[in-house]
This record gives C-alpha cells, structure tokens and sequence, in this order.
C-alpha cells in the first residue's frame, strides 16, 4: 500500500514540476527571467506559491532545471533531420557555413531559455554543476570533428587549440546577436541573418587556412 502511495505522490509530484517548468518557459517567451516573480509563475501553472518552495528554495532554483530542459531540446534537435550537416563534397569553407546557419537555427528556437540560462546562470554556477561543463565538450567536440575532417586545408599547426577558439568564437558571436541584439552595439544591424551567419563563417574560415605567424 505505502509503495502505491509513493508512486502517486512522486507521479503528482512530477506534474505539478512539469506544471511549473511549462509556466516557467510560457513566460519566458514574453519577458526577461529576471521580470517575472515566483507568484506569477505559480499563477500561470495553477498551483500555490508554497509548491514552488517546497521543490525551489528560491527563484534561482529553476535556472539548473530550466538547463535541463535545454540540454534536451538540444539532444532532440541534434538527432533531428534538420540538424544533419551533409558535408559530402562540401569544402572546409562551405561546412563552415552550414555549422554557422545551423547553430544560428538552434539558439533562435531557443532564445528564450539560453537567455535566462546565460544571465543568470553565470551568476550561480554552483546550480549548474557538471552540466556546464558537459555542453561546453559537446561544443568543443564539434570543432575539433570539422578541423579533423578538414585537417589537409587546416594551415593552423595547433588543432586543439584552434577547435577551442572556434568554439569559443561561435558560441559568444552567436549569443551576441542571438540574445542581445537589441541592447548591444548596431554594427551589425544592417546583416539579414543569413548574410550575418555567412560573415561569421568566413572569419571562420580566414582563421583556420592562415598559418601560425
């Protein structure tokens, strides 16, 4: 008897977390993380204040889960059709372009989570643990798969090093314009973002066939 209690108490208990996070993100689609309180989210789920306390000791608590939810939106979409970079006959020029368009495609479908994840998170990297971490290899592993597969045009002679500032290179430019264009500089204001996601490929592409100096 006690055993099927559990399971319903842990199985509502999922509910209402599920209730929460899907509160959380409708949210998050219409303002900054920072502009919404623990009582408007409990309002949009349904449910009291208290059941946000009870599994939140406060707002920040959200921000780990709110990572989870992206490291699996991120897991669906790189199994997803559209994620698939057909690199046959493609140059290290051309599969530059087709990882810069496609990151730009993921990161505007989830604009509304990195934001919240990339201002508040950096703040409380004790919540994230280890998942940092894991996304930032998964990034790096990237790289060095496009430097490994076009090591012969590659004239940089450190390719780890390299694989690492293209990661890094990427996912900051990318954040910028991604999350921040309207309270950042103009510069690239007048770039459609295909023609932006062109640009950032070819500086790319400039950095990796110039030998070391």
């Amino acid at each position: 008897m006690s055993q099927g209690v559990r399971k319903t108490h842990q199985h509502r208990s999922r509910q209402t977390r599920d209730k929460l996070l899907n509160a959380l993100e409708k949210l998050l689609r219409q303002k900054d993380f920072a502009d919404i309180g623990v009582a408007e989210i409990a309002k949009e789920a349904g449910v009291s204040p208290a059941s946000i306390y009870r599994r939140f000791d406060k707002k920040d608590g959200f921000i780990a889960v709110l990572f989870d939810l992206y490291l699996e939106r991120l897991s669906e979409w790189v199994s997803s059709p559209e994620a698939q970079l057909n690199l046959e006959g493609c140059d290290l020029r051309q599969a530059l372009h087709k990882v810069a368009a496609g990151a730009w495609i993921q990161l505007q479908q989830q604009t509304h989570l990195l934001k919240a994840i990339y201002l508040h998170g950096r703040k409380h990297l004790d919540l994230l643990g280890e998942k940092g971490d894991v996304f930032e290899a998964g990034m790096l592993m990237a790289m060095q798969g496009i430097i490994a597969l076009y090591a012969d045009d590659v004239k940089r002679t450190d390719h780890d090093k390299s694989a690492r500032m293209l990661a890094y290179y990427f996912n900051n430019i990318l954040i910028e314009r991604g999350l921040f264009k309207k309270q950042t500089s103009t510069w690239a204001d007048p770039l459609s973002d295909e023609e932006f996601t062109v640009e950032i490929a070819e500086f790319a592409y400039g950095y990796l066939i110039v030998a070391d100096a």
